[in-house]
Protein backbone atom coordinates (compact mmCIF):
# COMPACT_ATOMS: atom_id res chain seq x y z
CA UNK A 1 0.00 0.00 0.00
CA UNK A 2 1.06 3.44 -0.74
CA UNK A 3 -0.33 6.79 -0.72
CA UNK A 4 -0.69 9.60 -3.11
CA UNK A 5 -1.94 13.05 -1.86
CA UNK A 6 -2.15 15.53 -5.00
CA UNK A 7 -2.26 18.64 -4.63
CA UNK A 8 -3.34 20.93 -8.07
CA UNK A 9 -2.37 24.87 -8.07
CA UNK A 10 -2.21 27.53 -9.81
CA UNK A 11 -1.28 30.97 -8.84
CA UNK A 12 -2.56 31.02 -5.09
CA UNK A 13 1.05 31.27 -3.79
CA UNK A 14 0.06 32.40 -0.49
CA UNK A 15 -2.26 29.91 0.41
CA UNK A 16 -0.19 26.90 -0.86
CA UNK A 17 2.70 26.67 1.32
CA UNK A 18 0.60 25.74 4.35
CA UNK A 19 -0.86 23.10 2.58
CA UNK A 20 2.25 21.37 1.81
CA UNK A 21 3.48 21.48 5.00
CA UNK A 22 0.42 20.17 6.29
CA UNK A 23 0.77 17.18 3.52
CA UNK A 24 4.22 16.38 4.46
CA UNK A 25 3.58 16.67 8.61
CA UNK A 26 0.56 14.15 7.83
CA UNK A 27 3.31 12.05 5.97
CA UNK A 28 5.44 11.80 8.58
CA UNK A 29 2.97 9.85 10.68
CA UNK A 30 2.01 7.22 7.68
CA UNK A 31 2.93 3.91 8.16
CA UNK A 32 3.23 3.58 4.41
CA UNK A 33 4.71 5.43 1.40
CA UNK A 34 3.60 8.56 0.46
CA UNK A 35 4.02 10.60 -2.11
CA UNK A 36 2.81 14.56 -2.02
CA UNK A 37 2.40 15.47 -6.24
CA UNK A 38 1.61 19.25 -6.72
CA UNK A 39 0.81 20.13 -10.31
CA UNK A 40 1.68 23.83 -10.73
CA UNK A 41 -0.55 24.85 -13.45
CA UNK A 42 1.44 27.41 -15.77
CA UNK A 43 1.03 29.75 -12.13
CA UNK A 44 2.63 33.34 -12.92
CA UNK A 45 3.69 34.12 -9.28
CA UNK A 46 6.03 32.56 -7.01
CA UNK A 47 4.22 29.05 -6.52
CA UNK A 48 7.64 27.74 -8.18
CA UNK A 49 9.58 29.18 -5.77
CA UNK A 50 7.30 28.19 -2.97
CA UNK A 51 7.22 24.46 -3.89
CA UNK A 52 11.27 24.05 -4.29
CA UNK A 53 11.47 26.16 -0.89
CA UNK A 54 11.13 22.93 0.77
CA UNK A 55 13.16 20.90 -1.20
CA UNK A 56 11.54 16.95 0.40
CA UNK A 57 12.14 14.12 -1.38
CA UNK A 58 8.55 12.98 -1.41
CA UNK A 59 7.44 15.92 -3.61
CA UNK A 60 7.17 15.28 -6.64
CA UNK A 61 7.21 18.46 -8.43
CA UNK A 62 5.24 18.77 -11.75
CA UNK A 63 4.20 22.09 -14.29
CA UNK A 64 2.42 23.04 -17.03
CA UNK A 65 4.06 25.71 -19.01
CA UNK A 66 1.29 26.40 -21.32
CA UNK A 67 -2.42 26.93 -19.09
CA UNK A 68 -4.97 24.10 -19.03
CA UNK A 69 -7.91 23.75 -17.82
CA UNK A 70 -8.58 22.62 -14.39
CA UNK A 71 -9.83 19.39 -15.32
CA UNK A 72 -6.63 19.04 -17.43
CA UNK A 73 -4.22 19.57 -14.54
CA UNK A 74 -6.13 17.29 -12.58
CA UNK A 75 -5.79 14.69 -15.37
CA UNK A 76 -1.88 15.87 -15.70
CA UNK A 77 -0.97 15.25 -12.04
CA UNK A 78 -2.82 11.88 -11.88
CA UNK A 79 -0.91 10.64 -14.70
CA UNK A 80 1.85 10.83 -12.74
CA UNK A 81 0.99 9.39 -9.29
CA UNK A 82 2.41 6.02 -8.17
CA UNK A 83 0.28 5.22 -5.25
CA UNK A 84 -2.01 2.37 -5.18
CA UNK A 85 -4.72 4.59 -3.13
CA UNK A 86 -5.33 8.45 -4.17
CA UNK A 87 -6.04 11.51 -2.66
CA UNK A 88 -7.01 15.28 -4.00
CA UNK A 89 -6.85 18.64 -2.02
CA UNK A 90 -6.90 21.80 -3.02
CA UNK A 91 -4.13 24.44 -2.67
CA UNK A 92 -5.94 26.01 0.03
CA UNK A 93 -7.28 23.19 1.59
CA UNK A 94 -5.24 20.58 4.32
CA UNK A 95 -4.60 17.58 5.66
CA UNK A 96 -4.99 16.50 9.81
CA UNK A 97 -1.64 15.53 11.27
CA UNK A 98 -2.90 12.38 11.96
CA UNK A 99 -5.13 12.09 9.47
CA UNK A 100 -2.76 9.72 7.06
CA UNK A 101 -1.74 7.63 9.67
CA UNK A 102 -5.83 7.01 10.07
CA UNK A 103 -6.52 6.81 6.24
CA UNK A 104 -3.85 3.80 5.71
CA UNK A 105 -4.98 2.12 9.05
CA UNK A 106 -8.44 1.85 7.09
CA UNK A 107 -6.71 0.94 3.65
CA UNK A 108 -5.27 -1.73 6.07
CA UNK A 109 -8.38 -2.98 7.92
CA UNK A 110 -10.95 -3.14 5.20
CA UNK A 111 -9.49 -2.93 1.25
CA UNK A 112 -11.83 -0.61 0.42
CA UNK A 113 -12.29 1.69 -3.22
CA UNK A 114 -13.89 4.52 -1.79
CA UNK A 115 -13.08 6.02 1.70
CA UNK A 116 -15.26 9.24 2.54
CA UNK A 117 -14.77 11.56 5.97
CA UNK A 118 -16.72 14.12 7.39
CA UNK A 119 -15.28 17.25 5.40
CA UNK A 120 -15.24 20.25 7.25
CA UNK A 121 -14.47 23.72 5.87
CA UNK A 122 -12.56 26.17 6.87
CA UNK A 123 -12.40 30.02 5.59
CA UNK A 124 -9.68 31.99 4.83
CA UNK A 125 -9.36 35.32 6.22
CA UNK A 126 -10.48 37.36 3.81
CA UNK A 127 -8.52 41.21 3.57
CA UNK A 128 -10.83 43.04 1.20
CA UNK A 129 -14.15 42.03 4.17
CA UNK A 130 -11.92 42.05 7.17
CA UNK A 131 -13.75 38.55 8.30
CA UNK A 132 -11.44 36.45 10.05
CA UNK A 133 -10.40 32.96 9.45
CA UNK A 134 -12.50 30.27 10.87
CA UNK A 135 -13.96 26.96 11.36
CA UNK A 136 -17.39 25.51 11.86
CA UNK A 137 -18.18 21.86 13.66
CA UNK A 138 -21.02 19.68 14.91
CA UNK A 139 -19.53 17.55 17.75
CA UNK A 140 -21.97 15.26 16.76
CA UNK A 141 -20.99 14.28 13.35
CA UNK A 142 -17.56 13.61 14.89
CA UNK A 143 -17.90 10.90 16.61
CA UNK A 144 -15.37 8.09 14.71
CA UNK A 145 -17.83 5.43 13.59
CA UNK A 146 -17.42 3.49 10.56
CA UNK A 147 -19.86 2.15 8.41
CA UNK A 148 -20.48 0.83 4.78
CA UNK A 149 -22.79 2.01 2.07
CA UNK A 150 -23.64 -0.14 -1.25
CA UNK A 151 -22.70 2.56 -3.56
CA UNK A 152 -25.21 1.32 -5.74
CA UNK A 153 -28.10 2.36 -2.80
CA UNK A 154 -26.13 5.96 -2.83
CA UNK A 155 -26.54 6.34 -7.01
CA UNK A 156 -30.75 6.11 -6.36
CA UNK A 157 -30.18 8.59 -3.74
CA UNK A 158 -28.87 10.30 -6.19
CA UNK A 159 -31.34 9.55 -9.30
CA UNK A 160 -34.33 10.38 -7.01
CA UNK A 161 -32.60 13.99 -6.04
CA UNK A 162 -32.43 12.68 -2.21
CA UNK A 163 -29.11 13.08 -1.40
CA UNK A 164 -27.29 15.93 0.94
CA UNK A 165 -24.03 16.49 -0.87
CA UNK A 166 -22.52 15.30 -4.25
CA UNK A 167 -19.34 14.59 -1.41
CA UNK A 168 -21.48 11.46 -0.51
CA UNK A 169 -20.78 10.17 -3.23
CA UNK A 170 -17.29 8.33 -4.60
CA UNK A 171 -14.82 11.31 -3.95
CA UNK A 172 -11.37 11.53 -5.17
CA UNK A 173 -11.08 15.17 -3.99
CA UNK A 174 -11.52 15.64 -0.11
CA UNK A 175 -11.71 11.45 -0.11
CA UNK A 176 -9.47 8.57 -0.97
CA UNK A 177 -9.80 6.03 -4.17
CA UNK A 178 -8.09 3.38 -4.88
CA UNK A 179 -5.88 2.94 -8.22
CA UNK A 180 -8.00 0.02 -9.50
CA UNK A 181 -11.31 1.86 -9.17
CA UNK A 182 -9.58 4.31 -11.20
CA UNK A 183 -8.45 2.06 -13.57
CA UNK A 184 -11.33 0.17 -14.10
CA UNK A 185 -13.42 3.49 -14.47
CA UNK A 186 -10.92 4.85 -17.30
CA UNK A 187 -11.27 1.26 -18.95
CA UNK A 188 -14.97 1.44 -18.72
CA UNK A 189 -15.56 5.04 -20.63
CA UNK A 190 -12.03 4.48 -22.78
CA UNK A 191 -11.13 8.18 -21.95
CA UNK A 192 -9.47 10.16 -19.09
CA UNK A 193 -10.31 9.48 -15.21
CA UNK A 194 -11.54 13.21 -14.89
CA UNK A 195 -14.79 14.65 -17.20
CA UNK A 196 -16.74 18.04 -16.74
CA UNK A 197 -15.90 21.92 -15.98
CA UNK A 198 -16.07 20.35 -12.17
CA UNK A 199 -14.13 17.36 -12.25
CA UNK A 200 -14.58 16.82 -8.44
CA UNK A 201 -18.10 16.23 -9.06
CA UNK A 202 -18.39 14.03 -12.04
CA UNK A 203 -15.96 11.24 -10.58
CA UNK A 204 -18.20 11.96 -7.31
CA UNK A 205 -20.58 10.15 -9.54
CA UNK A 206 -18.99 7.62 -12.08
CA UNK A 207 -16.84 6.05 -9.33
CA UNK A 208 -20.27 5.22 -8.07
CA UNK A 209 -21.29 3.54 -11.43
CA UNK A 210 -17.89 1.35 -11.73
CA UNK A 211 -17.30 0.59 -7.93
CA UNK A 212 -18.26 -3.46 -6.71
CA UNK A 213 -16.89 -2.92 -3.15
CA UNK A 214 -18.96 -1.20 -0.75
CA UNK A 215 -17.88 2.63 0.26
CA UNK A 216 -16.19 2.85 3.71
CA UNK A 217 -17.44 6.37 5.56
CA UNK A 218 -15.71 7.54 9.10
CA UNK A 219 -17.12 10.22 11.06
CA UNK A 220 -14.08 11.88 11.29
CA UNK A 221 -12.07 14.80 9.28
CA UNK A 222 -8.67 13.15 7.69
CA UNK A 223 -8.02 16.28 4.79
CA UNK A 224 -10.27 19.92 5.66
CA UNK A 225 -11.66 22.03 3.15
CA UNK A 226 -10.35 25.40 2.95
CA UNK A 227 -12.22 28.08 0.47
CA UNK A 228 -9.96 31.58 0.23
CA UNK A 229 -11.03 34.40 -1.35
CA UNK A 230 -9.33 32.66 -4.56
CA UNK A 231 -11.39 29.70 -4.61
CA UNK A 232 -13.24 29.18 -8.16
CA UNK A 233 -16.56 27.90 -6.38
CA UNK A 234 -16.65 30.26 -3.72
CA UNK A 235 -16.33 33.28 -6.46
CA UNK A 236 -18.87 31.76 -9.06
CA UNK A 237 -21.46 31.37 -6.06
CA UNK A 238 -20.77 35.13 -4.94
CA UNK A 239 -20.97 36.28 -8.75
CA UNK A 240 -24.41 34.48 -8.97
CA UNK A 241 -25.60 35.27 -6.30
CA UNK A 242 -24.90 39.29 -6.08
CA UNK A 243 -25.22 39.60 -9.74
CA UNK A 244 -22.01 41.25 -10.37
CA UNK A 245 -19.89 40.95 -13.81
CA UNK A 246 -17.30 37.94 -14.09
CA UNK A 247 -15.35 39.61 -16.92
CA UNK A 248 -11.49 39.96 -16.36
CA UNK A 249 -12.04 37.68 -13.55
CA UNK A 250 -10.22 34.44 -12.61
CA UNK A 251 -13.75 32.37 -12.46
CA UNK A 252 -14.01 34.22 -16.38
CA UNK A 253 -10.75 32.42 -17.20
CA UNK A 254 -11.95 29.10 -15.76
CA UNK A 255 -14.60 29.22 -18.07
CA UNK A 256 -12.53 30.09 -21.38
CA UNK A 257 -10.36 27.66 -20.35
CA UNK A 258 -12.71 24.91 -19.85
CA UNK A 259 -14.97 25.72 -23.40
CA UNK A 260 -11.64 24.85 -24.55
CA UNK A 261 -11.24 21.51 -23.18
CA UNK A 262 -12.89 18.75 -25.23
CA UNK A 263 -14.21 16.14 -22.37
CA UNK A 264 -16.92 17.99 -21.31
CA UNK A 265 -20.41 17.63 -20.18
CA UNK A 266 -23.55 19.26 -21.85
CA UNK A 267 -23.73 21.95 -19.68
CA UNK A 268 -21.22 25.14 -20.91
CA UNK A 269 -18.65 25.61 -18.28
CA UNK A 270 -20.30 28.99 -16.91
CA UNK A 271 -23.39 27.64 -14.95
CA UNK A 272 -23.20 28.81 -11.47
CA UNK A 273 -25.68 26.64 -10.28
CA UNK A 274 -24.33 23.64 -8.14
CA UNK A 275 -27.62 21.39 -8.53
CA UNK A 276 -27.25 21.67 -12.66
CA UNK A 277 -23.96 20.99 -12.70
CA UNK A 278 -24.33 17.58 -10.75
CA UNK A 279 -27.43 16.55 -12.41
CA UNK A 280 -25.23 17.16 -16.11
CA UNK A 281 -22.11 14.77 -14.24
CA UNK A 282 -24.84 12.67 -13.73
CA UNK A 283 -26.52 11.61 -16.73
CA UNK A 284 -23.02 12.35 -18.53
CA UNK A 285 -21.82 9.65 -16.38
CA UNK A 286 -24.52 6.85 -16.73
CA UNK A 287 -24.30 7.46 -20.72
CA UNK A 288 -20.34 6.84 -20.57
CA UNK A 289 -20.85 3.78 -18.49
CA UNK A 290 -24.30 2.30 -20.00
CA UNK A 291 -25.89 2.87 -16.52
CA UNK A 292 -29.32 3.16 -16.67
CA UNK A 293 -31.00 5.62 -13.94
CA UNK A 294 -34.67 5.70 -13.03
CA UNK A 295 -34.30 9.53 -12.52
CA UNK A 296 -37.22 11.65 -10.51
CA UNK A 297 -37.07 14.34 -12.72
CA UNK A 298 -39.75 16.20 -10.77
CA UNK A 299 -37.42 15.89 -8.01
CA UNK A 300 -34.56 17.36 -9.43
CA UNK A 301 -36.61 20.05 -10.81
CA UNK A 302 -37.97 21.31 -7.21
CA UNK A 303 -34.00 20.95 -6.40
CA UNK A 304 -33.05 23.15 -8.93
CA UNK A 305 -35.19 25.80 -8.48
CA UNK A 306 -34.26 26.17 -4.99
CA UNK A 307 -30.97 26.64 -5.72
CA UNK A 308 -31.37 29.20 -8.90
CA UNK A 309 -33.90 31.17 -6.78
CA UNK A 310 -31.30 32.21 -4.58
CA UNK A 311 -29.67 33.72 -7.82
CA UNK A 312 -29.49 37.43 -9.01
CA UNK A 313 -29.27 38.67 -12.95
CA UNK A 314 -28.00 37.52 -15.21
CA UNK A 315 -26.97 34.27 -13.62
CA UNK A 316 -30.83 33.84 -13.21
CA UNK A 317 -31.85 34.30 -16.33
CA UNK A 318 -29.10 32.15 -17.63
CA UNK A 319 -29.63 29.04 -15.71
CA UNK A 320 -32.90 28.88 -16.66
CA UNK A 321 -31.78 28.75 -20.43
CA UNK A 322 -30.00 26.34 -20.46
CA UNK A 323 -32.04 24.17 -17.83
CA UNK A 324 -34.87 24.37 -20.50
CA UNK A 325 -32.02 23.39 -22.93
CA UNK A 326 -30.20 21.00 -21.55
CA UNK A 327 -33.00 19.14 -19.35
CA UNK A 328 -35.87 20.64 -21.08
CA UNK A 329 -37.17 21.75 -17.64
CA UNK A 330 -39.10 24.93 -17.52
CA UNK A 331 -37.93 26.30 -14.08
CA UNK A 332 -40.91 28.46 -11.90
CA UNK A 333 -38.97 30.92 -9.63
CA UNK A 334 -40.26 33.07 -6.87
CA UNK A 335 -40.15 36.83 -7.34
CA UNK A 336 -36.39 38.10 -7.19
CA UNK A 337 -34.98 39.49 -3.56
CA UNK A 338 -32.80 42.57 -3.24
CA UNK A 339 -29.27 41.93 -3.22
CA UNK A 340 -28.88 43.98 -0.50
CA UNK A 341 -30.92 41.20 1.43
CA UNK A 342 -28.88 37.86 0.23
CA UNK A 343 -25.17 40.20 0.95
CA UNK A 344 -23.62 40.22 4.30
CA UNK A 345 -20.61 41.89 5.81
CA UNK A 346 -18.22 40.39 8.27
CA UNK A 347 -17.08 42.31 11.33
CA UNK A 348 -12.91 42.97 11.54
CA UNK A 349 -12.19 40.69 14.28
CA UNK A 350 -8.01 41.29 15.57
CA UNK A 351 -6.09 38.52 14.56
CA UNK A 352 -4.83 37.65 18.09
CA UNK A 353 -8.38 37.30 19.38
CA UNK A 354 -10.00 33.81 18.66
CA UNK A 355 -13.69 33.58 19.56
CA UNK A 356 -15.77 30.68 20.43
CA UNK A 357 -19.49 30.61 20.11
CA UNK A 358 -21.19 27.25 20.60
CA UNK A 359 -24.62 25.58 20.86
CA UNK A 360 -25.90 22.40 21.33
CA UNK A 361 -25.02 21.53 18.60
CA UNK A 362 -22.20 23.73 16.68
CA UNK A 363 -19.14 25.40 17.40
CA UNK A 364 -17.41 27.88 15.60
CA UNK A 365 -13.73 29.05 16.11
CA UNK A 366 -12.21 32.23 14.45
CA UNK A 367 -9.48 34.46 14.53
CA UNK A 368 -6.49 34.21 16.38
CA UNK A 369 -3.77 31.93 15.18
CA UNK A 370 -5.31 29.06 15.29
CA UNK A 371 -7.28 29.81 12.37
CA UNK A 372 -4.70 31.92 10.70
CA UNK A 373 -4.57 29.64 8.02
CA UNK A 374 -5.73 25.89 6.90
CA UNK A 375 -2.38 24.17 8.50
CA UNK A 376 -2.96 25.98 11.80
CA UNK A 377 -6.54 25.06 11.76
CA UNK A 378 -5.99 21.61 11.00
CA UNK A 379 -3.80 21.27 13.45
CA UNK A 380 -6.55 22.56 15.62
CA UNK A 381 -8.72 20.03 14.76
CA UNK A 382 -5.98 17.35 14.99
CA UNK A 383 -6.05 18.05 18.31
CA UNK A 384 -9.32 18.98 19.72
CA UNK A 385 -10.29 15.79 18.18
CA UNK A 386 -7.28 14.17 20.25
CA UNK A 387 -6.69 11.89 16.83
CA UNK A 388 -3.10 10.85 18.14
CA UNK A 389 -5.20 8.64 20.94
CA UNK A 390 -6.25 6.58 18.50
CA UNK A 391 -4.80 3.23 17.80
CA UNK A 392 -7.85 0.79 17.01
CA UNK A 393 -9.98 1.34 13.87
CA UNK A 394 -12.77 -1.01 14.61
CA UNK A 395 -16.49 0.27 13.91
CA UNK A 396 -17.34 2.77 16.60
CA UNK A 397 -14.13 3.68 17.66
CA UNK A 398 -14.50 7.36 19.03
CA UNK A 399 -17.97 6.19 20.85
CA UNK A 400 -16.13 6.45 24.11
CA UNK A 401 -19.07 7.80 26.74
CA UNK A 402 -19.08 11.53 27.22
CA UNK A 403 -17.40 12.14 24.34
CA UNK A 404 -19.13 14.57 22.14
CA UNK A 405 -19.61 16.35 25.83
CA UNK A 406 -15.96 16.75 26.34
CA UNK A 407 -15.61 18.03 22.48
CA UNK A 408 -17.88 21.04 23.37
CA UNK A 409 -16.00 21.88 26.85
CA UNK A 410 -12.32 21.49 25.28
CA UNK A 411 -12.85 24.07 22.53
CA UNK A 412 -12.21 26.67 24.46
CA UNK A 413 -8.61 25.33 25.97
CA UNK A 414 -7.60 24.64 22.10
CA UNK A 415 -8.65 28.02 20.83
CA UNK A 416 -6.46 29.75 23.09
Amino acid sequence: MSLSLVIPTRERAEYLAPAIRSALRAADRAPCPVEVVISDNASGDATPEVIASFGDPRIVALRSETRLSMRENFEFALSRCSGSHVVFIGDDDAVLPNGLRILAGLIAAHDPDIINWRILNYLWPDPATGAPGSLKARPHQLDGRLRTVDPTAVLDMFARATFRSYHQGGMIYNGCISRRLIDRAMAGSSGPYFRGSSPDVFTSLQALMVSNRPILRINLPITMGGASPKSNGAAGQKVAVVGSATTGTEFARFIAESARDPYQCRLPAGCQSLQMVILDCLLAAAALHGVTLSLDRAAWQTRIEADVARFSEPARSDCTAMAKAVFQMDLRLPVVLDPEVLTRTARPLAADAPRVRHSASKIVVSGGDVMADAEAAADFLDKWLNLARYRSLTPGFLQAAGQIARLHASVRRFAR
